[in-house]
């Protein structure tokens, strides 16, 4: 949980080089990293996301793919869309298309994940618009990679039945 807190180490956790041939030799094969982008993207248009906090990211991403790992980027703790959600909108989108941007050129065992957990003022109907949305971002750069998406309320199991996929997404998990 290093990359939720809203910065690095203010938690307690800093990603260090051998937790990744630790998780590999338990027998794991796939990592998922909670990323609190919204904490290092700019307030206003084009909200670009901080090239150093993008670097750290590149770092954990190659360590995990380096050490055969399977790896799951999501968008963590990003509390205002939850309170908010059509005025962070842009700004939600204009961070998948830099995360896409960046990352679209990386192996297919790269996941991508576009919010942990829709909640509170997210709800199904809210998630449904914006899930075809994010989709869309993410496809404009990138065709490859799987994106990871759960249900609202907490990714509760009970609001699946309310869960809409985009028919034209192929490779959605």
């Amino acid at each position: 949980n290093a990359l939720e807190a809203p910065n690095e180490g203010e938690w307690g956790m800093v990603i260090e080089p051998g937790f990744f041939a630790l998780i590999r030799d338990a027998g794991f094969d796939t990592i998922r990293v909670p990323i609190r982008w919204s904490a290092h993207a700019a307030e206003a248009p084009p909200y670009t996301v901080a090239p150093e906090f993008f670097e750290r990211v590149d770092w954990v991403i190659n360590q995990g793919l380096t050490h055969d790992l399977n790896v799951v980027i999501n968008m963590h703790h990003y509390e205002e869309i939850f309170e908010e959600p059509y005025e962070h909108e842009e700004r939600f989108l204009a961070m998948w298309r830099q995360i896409a941007t960046r990352y679209r050129h990386r192996p297919d065992n790269l996941y991508m994940e576009p919010i942990n957990e829709p909640q509170r003022e997210m709800t199904s109907v809210c998630w449904n618009d914006f899930l075809p949305k994010v989709g869309s971002a993410i496809r404009e750069v990138d065709g490859v990679h799987t994106i990871v998406v759960g249900t609202a309320d907490w990714c509760s199991i009970a609001a699946l039945p309310q869960l809409e996929l985009p028919e034209e997404e192929t490779n959605l998990i």
